[in-house]
């Protein structure tokens, strides 16, 4: 018996022991591969995306953040534009010399992207190893296809949905027949000829999450205006000084809204459009 308690703390002993040498041996670092741009993408400034065609798309970070310049003008939704500038920091496991592009599908690429001055060019994907080729300085790169899959298709995408952008902070509207403002202390008040409406007056709670909405809702879709807009005009006033000029139209989706200043058209629900222009709906829910 006393033979089966030794045997028994002997294979604990072991099995201890075991566990402690998987736990405490030096691990083997996990090779990082090879980056295929030593650009950091906080210092990025132009952005290019080329794909067979389709318009080549070109963006530039301002002060006020990324735009985009062709096929059309827009401020560039952070999201999108973010996938695009993690590309400078891919890296991959194997690199081939740079001969025989067309093999690859590199010449021409499927997709090319320009990163400031640094050109890098997407190919087919590999049959065994479901990489893709990207051609880049003097080598073939094999990246997961992620990277390359990650690039906005069109230039729609890009487009950013916010009607206003972070800066732009209201403090006054404009709606013609009548006006919602906010005085130096931040009270809120209407005047003016009203139109019909089931709400009641706001409190001052509604009128902010109201003057929020226009912030911070996305529109179904935005792009370049073809016209035609109907002849209202709402006038919203920033806590900057800045104004902008928007005119309300019936669109396919219900409601949309025309920046003038950005020649842009923002989409939305009806339901949204109903909320928007009139802060007594916001306080009826």
């Amino acid at each position: 018996m006393k033979a089966k308690v030794i045997l028994n703390l002997v294979l604990v002993l072991a099995v201890t022991a075991i566990a402690l040498y998987a736990i405490l041996q030096p691990k083997e670092k996990a090779d990082p591969g090879t980056r295929i741009s030593q650009l950091k993408r906080e210092d990025v400034g132009r952005i290019g995306i080329e794909r067979r065609g389709a318009a080549p798309i070109k963006l530039e970070k301002g002060a006020d953040g990324w735009r985009m310049t062709a096929p059309f003008t827009a401020r560039a939704d952070v999201g999108q534009v973010d996938r695009v500038l993690d590309i400078a920091a891919a890296s991959a496991k194997q690199k081939l010399p740079r001969a025989d592009l067309a093999q690859f599908d590199l010449d021409p690429p499927a997709l090319r992207v320009t990163l400031d001055g640094q050109v890098i060019d997407f190919g087919r994907i590999n049959d065994l190893t479901s990489e893709q080729y990207v051609a880049t300085a003097d080598a073939v790169y094999l990246l997961a296809p992620f990277w390359g899959y990650g690039v906005p298709q069109d230039a729609g995408k890009l487009a950013n949905r916010k009607l206003l952008a972070e800066s732009e902070v209201p403090v006054g509207f404009d709606f013609g027949a009548y006006r919602v403002e906010r005085d130096d202390k931040g009270q809120w008040a209407m005047a003016g000829r009203l139109p019909p409406s089931a709400g009641g007056a706001p409190t001052q709670d509604e009128f902010n999450r109201w003057a929020d909405e226009w912030r911070v809702t996305y529109a179904l879709a935005a792009e370049p205006f073809k016209g035609p807009a109907g002849k209202q005009r709402v006038s919203i006033r920033f806590k900057s000084g800045k104004v902008v000029t928007l005119r309300p139209m019936t669109t396919p989706t219900g409601f949309g809204l025309v920046r003038e200043d950005e020649n842009m058209v923002y989409r939305f629900g009806a339901e949204v459009g109903r909320r928007l222009m009139d802060p007594r709906v916001t306080a009826a829910k």
